[in-house]
């Protein structure tokens, strides 16, 4: 009741014109053939327009003649599909006559009892239908496609519910393109002797749907079999351009349904033989794409299967790439990067086509399901939040408190989110040993953000999920905001001991940044450091963090709990670009003149165990603490001492003055917005000798420690989570229109 033939071969999707695609490449009789293969007692084509496939045929036993009329409500921009059975040349004619005229079709059709019906009811096939058209619809045609084997079953979802709720018929139809589901979805009436019979049933009401509805699987694999009858016969394609394949998938989701417009020239079928045979290539089913073909038309291989196939080939060589790509950098095989991208693009060839269709259909499924004063919906994206650092304890504030005036959601691999992503493969850091990171593949990061609705995208990490997501919004035109929270260029250099790999992470971070609709800075040394990397200081909105003052207290104090008779604190990772050498610098040289002192690191990293043995037992170690432990152990210390040079904000200070303790912080970074030296703590150079001297005059001085503190309790006190997710609400109320305002100008 809904297939296409070769008679649709003019294709008025952009991305099918750009690729040098036809709407549908199956032969009439071959449509026929499928139909009857599958058990149908009589069958039609609707073709877009045209009765010439249909006519081709129409002496074969069982056969009527039909079309899929394109017709538009009367001087305005909508339009709808209807699928108008058993008509005669001169039916065809008036209709394409008057085809401006939705209305004056329906009464044609009406007064002359020819059986219709609105095809994909819920599809814009113009302008967006608005409710006052979807009524007069309801009036206009009583019979609706509900079943389309093309759309998924959200999609065809609305329109059965009508159609339940209200009264009406339902009907099916393949909608197949690609000649491999022709038969598959259909209509059934009561026994009928002839079409005319059959549709006079239909009319009646006595008419049902069935069969199978559309997929990301069903909707990838037909654009893979037209292309195969289209572009299979000719030489093999050289090695897809990765370029070439990202502006495919671009374009799919932005010409995916522009039925007008220019056909661009900087794609060709070449495009898109390249990927069909390298895509063929790797799944390694040993069949050439004609025996594919056959293998769908037939059912001996399903569009699950398939699909299931793919995506395990996808999984197991991305996780094959990127275990090479960490090798080589933990080897310091920085010329490998090139060889390694290449590895990656080429893993991620088996998930493309199917990637591409669940973003588009995911498109289709926001149109139908965002419903009027709904709030604007946000994924937040991180890597890495098994460990315990910044950022893992500001995404938890997140998801306990909310963002004003956004539907939030947090999306990674690890446990604490709210779509947990299956992962391919789980990789240690390079250069930072028990720090791991999940990498998603493909399909599960795509379902899960076309799943989601969301309208911003936010990125907290260029890690696997980040980078991914970063690059997923762009090829959706989704606003992006990425949140600056770590100097990995600097850490690159520290740890791996190479300039260059600072260098190629610098290179890195630039280009990711660079191309988000803003970029979240905690404090006023990370503005200046995003502003080096080339990003556009209109870009920068503030997003730096709060306390949970009910959580942190001086009245936590316990005199008894630490070990020395002044205990100097540290809390965080213990590694090398965290200061953790010039920390144990300035700590040995106060307590050469202070053999009070004694140091308490709650926390733990790469280099606990240099520290260990360094410090012996003028030291005690805690390990990671969380809830009230560490803030206990923050209220019970003397003094806190932070030596880092490298943190964009430096959480770990507002907890220490939210305990009332005094701080003694490096010159350089995220401290700079947090102290104010002499007021509510002491700032200075990074030399061990002068964090030393400020260090003991606090601990020798009690008026002086204990002006800092109140102070700093003072200061401390309005900055709040609930003020700081204010902000960062602000950051995407400018991260939207900012991506409002691109694509108005690209318009």
């Amino acid at each position: 009741m809904h297939v296409h033939s070769t008679a649709s071969e003019l294709s008025r999707l952009g991305v099918q014109r750009s690729l040098h695609l036809p709407e549908c490449a199956t032969e009439p009789e071959e449509v026929y053939e499928l139909a009857k293969a599958q058990g149908m007692d009589f069958v039609t084509i609707t073709d877009h327009d045209t009765i010439d496939g249909a006519l081709a045929i129409a002496h074969l036993p069982g056969m009527f003649v039909s079309e899929e009329l394109t017709a538009h409500f009367l001087g305005e921009p909508q339009a709808v599909h209807v699928l108008c059975y058993g008509i005669t040349p001169t039916d065809h004619e008036w209709l394409q006559a008057h085809s401006y005229d939705l209305e004056c079709c329906a009464e044609y059709l009406n007064d002359r009892q020819i059986t219709c019906a609105l095809a994909h009811p819920f599809y814009a096939v113009g302008a967006p239908l608005t409710a006052r058209h979807r009524r007069r619809l309801a009036q206009l045609f009583p019979i609706w496609e509900t079943r389309n084997g093309s759309r998924a079953k959200e999609l065809n979802l609305p329109a059965y519910l009508y159609i339940e709720t209200h009264g009406g018929t339902a009907i099916g139809g393949s909608d197949d393109h690609a000649g491999i589901d022709v038969g598959r979805t259909y209509t059934e009436t009561p026994a009928a002797a002839g079409p005319q019979e059959f549709l006079a049933n239909i009319r009646a009401g006595r008419a049902g749907s069935h069969g199978d509805q559309g997929s990301v699987a069903k909707w990838a694999h037909a654009a893979m079999a037209l292309a195969i009858r289209t572009l299979g016969d000719h030489q093999s394609a050289g090695r897809p351009d990765p370029q070439a394949i990202l502006t495919i998938v671009e374009r799919v989701l932005s010409e995916g349904e522009a039925r007008t417009g220019a056909t661009s020239v900087d794609l060709g079928p070449d495009d898109a033989r390249a990927l069909l045979r390298a895509w063929l290539a790797a799944i390694d089913l040993e069949v050439d794409e004609h025996r594919l073909l056959a293998k769908l038309q037939s059912g001996e291989l399903s569009h699950s299967d398939l699909y299931r196939r793919a995506r395990r080939v996808h999984e197991r060589q991305l996780a094959a790439a990127v275990g090479q790509a960490v090798l080589g950098l933990q080897n310091g095989n920085l010329n490998e990067l090139g060889q390694a991208a290449g590895r990656l693009f080429d893993a991620c060839i088996p998930a493309i086509p199917y990637a591409a269709s669940a973003a588009f259909l995911g498109r289709e499924k926001l149109k139908l399901t965002r419903a009027e004063g709904e709030r604007l919906r946000v994924a937040v994206v991180a890597d890495g939040l098994g460990a315990t650092h910044g950022v893992s304890a500001t995404i938890t504030q997140i998801r306990e408190r909310g963002v004003p005036g956004y539907d939030v959601e947090v999306i990674g691999t690890d446990a604490g989110v709210d779509r947990r992503l299956s992962t391919v493969t789980e990789i240690d850091v390079p250069f930072y040993p028990g720090t791991k990171l999940g990498v998603p593949g493909v399909p599960a990061l795509v379902e899960a953000i076309a799943e989601g609705r969301y309208d911003l995208i936010h990125v907290c990490t260029p890690g696997p999920a980040g980078a991914a997501a970063w690059l997923l919004a762009r090829l959706l035109e989704l606003p992006v905001a990425g949140s600056y929270h770590t100097e990995l260029g600097a850490y690159a250099g520290l740890r791996s001991g190479h300039a260059q790999a600072g260098l190629l992470a610098e290179l890195a971070l630039s280009r990711f940044y660079g191309a988000c609709e803003v970029v979240l800075s905690p404090s006023s040394a990370t503005d200046e450091r995003l502003e080096r990397l080339g990003i556009d200081p209109h870009r920068i909105a503030r997003w730096d963090r709060g306390v949970d003052l009910a959580r942190f207290s001086p009245k936590l104090r316990d005199p008894q709990l630490l070990p020395g008779p002044v205990n100097v604190l540290y809390a965080g990772r213990l590694a090398r670009e965290k200061g953790i050498d010039l920390l144990g610098d300035a700590f040995a040289a106060a307590r050469e003149r202070d053999p009070r002192l004694h140091l308490v690191l709650a926390g733990g990293g790469p280099e606990e165990a240099v520290l260990r043995e360094r410090l012996g037992d003028t030291a005690t170690f805690l390990g990671w603490q969380t809830g009230v432990d560490l803030a206990r152990t923050y209220a019970s210390a003397d003094v806190f001492l932070f030596a880092s040079r490298t943190d964009t904000f430096g959480q770990v200070i507002l907890e220490a003055q939210a305990s009332g303790l005094p701080v003694v912080a490096v010159a350089e970074g995220g401290p700079l917005s947090l102290i104010r030296s002499g007021e509510t703590g002491l700032l200075t150079t990074a030399a061990p000798g002068a964090l030393a001297e400020a260090l003991l005059s606090i601990t020798s001085q009690p008026l002086l420690a204990e002006r800092l503190r109140r102070s700093a309790l003072a200061a401390v006190a309005g900055r709040t989570w609930d003020a700081a997710l204010q902000r960062l609400a602000d950051g995407y109320d400018k991260a939207l229109k900012s991506g409002q305002a691109s694509l108005e100008a690209v318009a």
